[in-house]
C-alpha cells in the first residue's frame, strides 16, 4: 500500500516538530555552567576549597548551575585572570587580590596586616560588618561581582635563626609578598621576592633567613627540613582568598539562583573558617613533632607590631580614596572590639 504525499508530510511535519519540542525541553533544563579558574592546584588548600564551593553550588540549585573548574594556567595565567573575567573572557576566578591589587586599590585591604586576629572575626568584618559589600561595589566599577571570600590558613614567620622577640628579625633577610614589605622592613630585615618554589632551596642554603608564609609550609614545602622556629601569632590571622565572577555572567543568573550560589559561597567560608583553625594546629603538632621552636612574642612586642602595622595601614590608605574608605571600615571594627 503506497502512502500519499499528503500523509508524508504529515509525518515529517509532526517528526520535525517533535524534535523541535524535545531540543527546546532539553535547553530549557540545561544546566549554567560557570567556568572558573583556580590559581591554585587542585591539591592544595585553595583547591580543596573551590571544589567545596563547586560542589555547593550544584547541590544548593539542584543542578541548574554546576562550576566547572580549571587548575593554574588552563584558561589564562594568574595575572591576567581578573582582567580575563572583566571582559567576559572567563567567568569566575578563584584566587588572591595580590594579583589585581593594582586593578582595584580597595581590595589591598584584604593583605593589611594584623586586620583581624581569627576565622571568626574575618567572618564577622566581611559578612557582618560591611566589608565584603564595600569591596563588591570597588569590583563592579570593572563589571566584576565579588561573590565571596574564604580563609586560607594563618600566615607568620617560619626562620632558621633564633627569635628571641622582634629584635632578632634586624639585618635578617626575609622572603615576604610585597603587601608584608614594609613591615619586613620596619623590623630592621630586608624584604625578599621568589617564588614560592624557590623558598625551600633559599632557606637550606642560607640565601634568606626566613619567610612569611603560611605555617603549613611546614609540611606543603617539607619546611621541617629547613626551618628552627615558628613565630606567633601570624602576620594574617587568617589570610584571605576571594571568588570573583563576571558580572554579566552573575546578573544572567535568576535571583533564586544568585541567593543559592552566593549561599554556597558563604557555607564554603564558614567550613574554611573551620579548615583554617585545622590547618594551623596541624602545623603546629608537626613543629612540636620535629622539634621546631614556637615562639610567642610578648605582650609589648605583639602592641609594637600593631602599631607598626597600624602605620602602615594610614600610608597604605593614601593609595586611593576607595582604599581609604576600606582602611576606615575596618579600624572602626578593630576599635569597636576594643570597646567589648
Amino acid at each position: 500500500m503506497q502512502i500519499s504525499s499528503k500523509l508524508k508530510r504529515a509525518c515529517i511535519t509532526a517528526l520535525l516538530l517533535g524534535l523541535a519540542m524535545a531540543l527546546c525541553a532539553g535547553s530549557a533544563f540545561a544546566a549554567k555552567v560557570i567556568r572558573i579558574q583556580s590559581v591554585y592546584p587542585e591539591v592544595a588548600k585553595g583547591g580543596v576549597m573551590v571544589k567545596d564551593f563547586a560542589k555547593r553550588v550544584e547541590d544548593y540549585t539542584k543542578g541548574a548551575v554546576k562550576v566547572k573548574i580549571y587548575w593554574p594556567n588552563q584558561l589564562v595565567k594568574a595575572k591576567e585572570a581578573y582582567t580575563a573575567v572583566s571582559k567576559g573572557m572567563v567567568d569566575a576566578l578563584y584566587s588572591v587580590s595580590l594579583y589585581y591589587g593594582g586593578i582595584v586599590p580597595a581590595m589591598k585591604a584584604e593583605w593589611l596586616a594584623m586586620g583581624w586576629d581569627s576565622p571568626h572575626d574575618a567572618y564577622e568584618l566581611f559578612y557582618k560588618q560591611g566589608l565584603l559589600e564595600y569591596l563588591r561595589k570597588a569590583n563592579e566599577k570593572k563589571d566584576v561581582y565579588l561573590l565571596g571570600v574564604n580563609f586560607a590558613a594563618s600566615m607568620g614567620f617560619l626562620t632558621n635563626f633564633e627569635v628571641t622577640g622582634l629584635e632578632s628579625f634586624k639585618g635578617k633577610k626575609i622572603r615576604a609578598m610585597s603587601a608584608d614589605a614594609p613591615l619586613v622592613r620596619d623590623l630592621g630585615a630586608s624584604p625578599v621576592a621568589m617564588p614560592t618554589t624557590d623558598m625551600y632551596a633559599a632557606m637550606q642554603r642560607g640565601t634568606i633567613d626566613g619567610v612569611l608564609y603560611p605555617y603549613f609550609a611546614l609540611s606543603t614545602y617539607k619546611f621541617t627540613e629547613v626551618a628552627t622556629t615558628v613565630v606567633k601569632p601570624g602576620i594574617h590571622t587568617p589570610a584571605i582568598t576571594d571568588i570573583t565572577i563576571n558580572l554579566k555572567m552573575w546578573k544572567s543568573l535568576s535571583p533564586e539562583m544568585q541567593k543559592a550560589v552566593a549561599k554556597a559561597c558563604e557555607d564554603t567560608a564558614l567550613q574554611s573558617a573551620k579548615w583554617s583553625d585545622k590547618w594551623d594546629n596541624d602545623a603546629f603538632e608537626l613543629a612540636k613533632k620535629h622539634n621546631i621552636k614556637i615562639v610567642e612574642l610578648s605582650k609589648a612586642d605583639r602592641a609594637k607590631l600593631r602599631a607598626l602595622n597600624q602605620k602602615n595601614w594610614k600610608q597604605t590608605a593614601k593609595q586611593s580614596p576607595e582604599l581609604a574608605g576600606a582602611v576606615a571600615l575596618m579600624e572602626k571594627y578593630l576599635q569597636s572590639k576594643k570597646g567589648k
